[in-house]
C-alpha cells in the first residue's frame, strides 16, 4: 500500500506540499481549520455582486520573478495566459519627514547601491548621503555581528537616515515588521551574505541591482487576471483531481505518536492516522501540537509572533489620480507627520487589469481607481474599523497628493489579517538551521511555512522545490 501524508494547513505551503507528496504516489488528505484555502492568497469583491462584481486581492497582490520558480509553477499549473506585468515606467515613491520621493533604484531592503545619486540624495539630504556613501570603507564586521538586526547593522554602516527613511519603510511595509527586532540575516539573506562575502552592504545593494537592470522593472513582479487566488484555487483543484482529499473547517488539536505512525486528532472529535505529518501552520501552532509527541523538535521551533495587519481598500471616482502621482504606490516611514498608513497600493495604475474591471464595474465613473492602504506596525495599536476608511482617505490624499474624500468614494472593504507576517528574532535564522538539522533524515514529519522559507510567494515556492529536490536550494 502506498504511505499517507496527513497536511495541517491550507495555505500556499501546505498546498504545495500536498501536491508534491501526490506526485511521489502518497495518499495524501489536507486539512485546513479555515473556510478556504490560500492563507493569505485571497480575494474579495467590491462594488456588488456577480460577474460585474470587482475582484481584488484581500492579501498578495503579486509575486516575486527574481528566481523563476513562481513564473515555472504558473506555467505547470497552466494559469501562463493569465499572469500580468505592472505599468512600465511609474515606479513607486518613499514617504518620509523629508516628504514624497521617488524611491532610489539599485536599492535591496532599502539599503542603497549609490548613495550619492540624485534620487538618494533627495530623501537623505547631501549629509545623509555622504554619510552612507562611507559604508565600503568600513571594515566587514563592523555592525555584522551574528543575529544582528537589521537596525543594528544599518545604523551603524549606513546612519541613521537610511535607517529611518529607506530601509524602516520597507520594512514595515512589506515585513510588516520593525527593524529593531528583524534579523538582517532572515530579512535579507542576500544582503547578510553579501556582507560577509564583500564587506559592504552599498556594494552588495549595487551589484544586485544592476543585475535587475537586466530585464526592465515590469517583469520583476507579476500577478494573476483576475487575482493571486487563481493560484490556490488550481492548486486546490489539482490536488483533488489527483486523488487528494481535502477538508476546511477541521481544526488540528492534538498529534501522537504510536507504531511509528502519527495519529491527529480534529476538533470535532475525529482521530486521523498518517505515516507522514506535514504541518503547514504557524509556528507557534506547530509547537504546540508536537510539544508531546516530538518534544525535541518542538524545542527548536523559534519564536515568530505575528504582526496584525488591517487593510483599507478604497474604490474612487477622481480625475485627480489620472496621473498616477505616486505612481504604483508607496511605503511610508514611521513617524512620517500627517500619516499613519505604512504602506499604499495604487492598484489601477500599477495594473491595467484592474482598471480595465474598474471601468467595466463602474461604466458611468469619469475616472475609477481602486487604491489600497495598509496599517499595522509592530507595538501599534490598529486604528479602530470605525472611521478607519476616513482616515485611508486622508491618508491617501497626503500620500497622492489630491484631495479625496466621501464625495469620490465609491465602495470600500476593511480587511483584517492577525496571523499571516510573522516577525524573524534575533537568532531566528540559527535556530532555523538548528532544526533543519534535527528534521534532516526524518521522513515522518515535515514543516513548511513562511516562518521557515521567509516572506513572500516565491520563498514559498522555492522552498518547496528545495524539498522536491535537495540538490536545489531555497535562498
Amino acid at each position: 500500500m502506498s504511505p499517507s501524508t496527513l497536511v495541517v494547513g491550507g495555505g500556499l505551503a501546505g498546498l504545495l506540499a500536498a501536491r508534491r507528496h501526490l506526485r511521489a504516489g502518497h495518499r495524501v488528505v489536507l486539512l485546513e481549520a479555515g473556510d478556504g484555502l490560500g492563507g493569505a492568497i485571497a480575494e474579495r469583491t467590491l462594488l456588488g455582486e456577480g460577474p460585474d462584481a470587482l475582484a481584488l486581492n484581500a492579501g498578495a497582490e503579486a509575486y516575486s520573478t527574481a528566481s523563476g520558480a513562481v513564473d515555472a509553477l504558473v506555467a505547470e499549473l497552466g494559469l501562463g495566459e493569465r499572469t500580468a506585468s505592472p505599468r512600465e515606467g511609474l515606479g513607486s515613491r518613499i514617504v518620509s519627514a523629508a516628504g514624497v520621493h521617488r524611491a532610489p533604484a539599485d536599492s535591496l531592503l532599502g539599503v542603497p547601491g549609490r548613495p550619492l545619486a540624485a534620487d538618494v540624495r533627495a530623501v537623505l539630504g547631501t549629509a545623509g548621503a555622504l554619510r552612507a556613501a562611507l559604508e565600503p570603507l568600513l571594515p566587514a564586521r563592523y555592525g555584522a555581528r551574528p543575529g544582528a538586526t537589521v537596525a543594528e547593522t544599518v545604523r551603524r554602516r549606513l546612519g541613521g537616515r537610511v535607517l529611518d527613511r529607506l530601509v524602516a519603510p520597507v520594512v514595515g511595509g512589506v515585513h510588516s515588521a520593525d527593524p529593531a527586532s528583524l534579523e538582517l540575516a532572515a530579512a535579507s539573506p542576500q544582503l547578510a551574505g553579501g556582507l560577509a562575502e564583500h564587506g559592504s552592504l552599498v556594494r552588495t545593494a549595487r551589484r544586485l541591482g544592476a543585475r535587475g537592470r537586466r530585464t526592465s522593472a515590469g517583469t520583476r513582479v507579476r500577478s494573476l487576471i483576475p487575482t493571486m487566488a487563481a493560484l490556490p484555487e488550481t492548486l486546490g483543484a489539482e490536488i483533488l483531481g489527483a486523488g487528494g482529499i481535502v477538508r476546511t473547517g477541521a481544526e488540528v488539536t492534538g498529534a501522537d505518536r504510536a507504531e511509528d505512525r502519527w495519529q491527529v486528532r480534529t476538533a470535532g472529535g475525529e482521530t486521523l492516522t498518517a505515516d507522514r505529518l506535514v504541518l503547514a501552520c504557524p509556528p507557534d501552532v506547530a509547537h504546540d501540537l508536537l510539544s508531546e509527541a516530538a518534544p525535541e523538535v518542538a524545542a527548536a521551533i523559534p519564536e515568530a509572533p505575528s504582526a496584525p495587519v488591517r487593510l483599507v481598500a478604497l474604490v474612487l471616482d477622481a480625475p485627480e489620480l489620472d496621473a498616477f502621482p505616486s505612481g504604483t504606490g508607496a511605503l511610508v516611514a514611521p513617524g512620517t507627520p500627517g500619516v499613519r498608513a505604512k504602506a499604499l497600493t495604487h492598484a489601477s495604475a500599477k495594473w491595467e487589469h484592474v482598471q480595465q474591471s474598474l471601468r467595466e464595474a463602474l461604466p458611468a465613473a469619469a475616472a475609477p481607481h481602486l487604491v489600497r492602504l495598509s496599517y499595522g506596525r509592530p507595538g501599534e495599536e490598529l486604528p479602530d474599523r470605525e472611521g478607519i476608511v476616513d482616515l485611508a482617505l486622508a491618508d491617501a490624499s497626503a500620500i497622492l497628493g489630491a484631495p479625496l474624500g466621501r464625495a469620490q468614494l465609491r465602495d470600500a472593504a476593511v480587511i483584517d489579517w492577525d496571523r499571516a507576517m510573522r516577525q524573524a528574532r534575533p537568532g531566528h535564522r540559527s535556530a532555523l538551521e538548528a532544526l533543519a538539522s534535527l528534521l534532516e533524515g526524518r521522513e515522518d514529519l515535515e514543516l513548511v511555512g513562511s516562518w521557515r522559507a521567509g516572506t513572500g510567494i516565491d520563498a514559498i515556492v522555492r522552498a518547496d522545490r528545495a524539498a522536491s529536490d535537495p540538490s536545489t536550494t531555497a535562498h
